[in-house]
């Protein structure tokens, strides 16, 4: 298992092209935001000077800035190589332990956003801290009812998000006849 910081990348750091760098604006709550009008990279040069650490797909990113602290994400499939800020913790599960479909609904749960909540400290820019992110303990049960609930709650999930994308479709519709009907 990994949990590890990203990496501190400055702005002098950064290049056109080349290795792209996942930022905290790119982890939503349970999904990940790809932003590519405001993509930032690292050139290979950088990232071997720097001792980057590359992230995969199907890794678990976690923002330890609000809002909210401790939202997270699984990182989707890409033919891009990827490096995240050093404000997203990594979380890289071994599969035959912690089913990471199981982890991420449990961190999207509002039990533990109230524990990272209790954790924040900083006096401008709150955040939780890794090591206090690492110590939060997670319920686990046998390795089937992981997946299974994992699965199960992904596919509610989904549902949500396709009824929220009918529902803005049909807001939509609603203006525009309003608009045509009432010109």
């Amino acid at each position: 298992m990994l949990f590890a910081d990203g990496d501190w990348i400055e702005s002098k750091d950064q290049a056109v092209d080349g290795i792209r760098l996942i930022q905290t604006g790119n982890v939503g709550f349970g999904v990940y935001l790809d932003k590519p009008q405001n993509a930032k990279y690292i050139s290979e040069t950088t990232f071997h000077r720097l001792n980057c650490l590359e992230v995969c797909d199907g890794d678990i990113l976690v923002s330890r800035l609000p809002e909210p602290a401790g939202r997270a994400c699984l990182l989707p499939q890409s033919a891009e190589r990827r490096i995240t800020a050093v404000d997203c913790t990594v979380i890289r599960t071994d599969e035959s332990v912690i089913d990471r479909n199981y982890l991420l609904q449990f961190l999207c749960s509002d039990q533990y956003l109230k524990t990272v909540n209790s954790f924040l400290a900083g006096g401008t820019r709150q955040r939780i801290s890794r090591k206090n992110l690492e110590g939060i303990g997670v319920p686990y049960p046998s390795i089937d009812q992981q997946k299974y609930y994992g699965s199960f709650l992904g596919k509610v999930d989904a549902r949500i998000s396709n009824a929220e994308h009918w529902l803005n479709c049909l807001s939509k519709l609603r203006c525009y006849m309003l608009q045509q009907l009432f010109i």
